[in-house]
């Protein structure tokens, strides 16, 4: 997610989740780093609260539970009801 690009639509993105219902959602900061330095600004590099925030909207719109973050990545897991949060082999 791009802050000042394409955070602004939370209810667009609800629409295509419930639309094509994947088992997980990882909202996820941009991050100013290689190519994209030369493009964009860190003024676009979402806090982790911000990431949070648009996480929680998403949760409220769709049928999806916020599961787990991890701060250091700026990094959301939203998962379907239903779903298993772990895969076993």
């Amino acid at each position: 997610l791009v802050k000042g690009l394409n955070m602004e639509d939370v209810e667009g993105y609800a629409k295509i989740i419930e639309k094509y219902e994947p088992d997980f959602v990882e909202p996820k900061a941009f991050m100013l780093v290689g190519s994209a330095r030369e493009r964009l600004k860190i003024e676009n590099m979402p806090r982790h609260e911000d990431i949070m925030n648009f996480a929680r909207k998403l949760a409220k719109l769709t049928s999806y539970e916020l599961v787990a973050e991890k701060a250091e990545s700026r990094v959301a897991l939203l998962m379907k009801e239903g779903v298993k949060r772990f895969i076993n082999t």
